[in-house]
């Protein structure tokens, strides 16, 4: 046996596909996760299922849901219904205040 196959045994050759397919998975999850646009500051609130969202979880009684919602994370907070970021006020005087700021 020569020195260069010792440093290469047969098993490296059929892993390397595998090696290849892994660091192009970490490559791509590093860059999307380091890549991916900022998102401006948004209210708390509860954290959803990945493609539908609170849409699940919603009481047929909105205003009580949202009631119980503003108890947890505040009177403004969001929601994401189905892939849509919603922003629920859940206080008269804050939406009035938003709507006399946004005319």
């Amino acid at each position: 046996m020569s020195p260069v196959s010792d440093l290469f045994p047969e098993n490296t050759i059929t892993l390397a596909p595998y090696a290849i397919l892994i660091l192009t998975a970490i490559f791509s999850v590093l860059w999307y996760l380091f890549k991916r646009q900022p998102q401006p500051p948004l209210p708390p609130g509860p954290r959803g299922l990945p493609l539908v969202g609170n849409l699940p979880f919603l009481d047929p009684n909105l205003h009580t849901y949202f009631t119980k919602l503003a108890q947890e994370h505040g009177p403004i907070f969001k929601l994401n219904l189905g892939s849509k970021l919603t922003i629920v006020v859940n206080s008269p005087s804050l939406a009035r205040e938003i709507l006399k700021d946004q005319d």
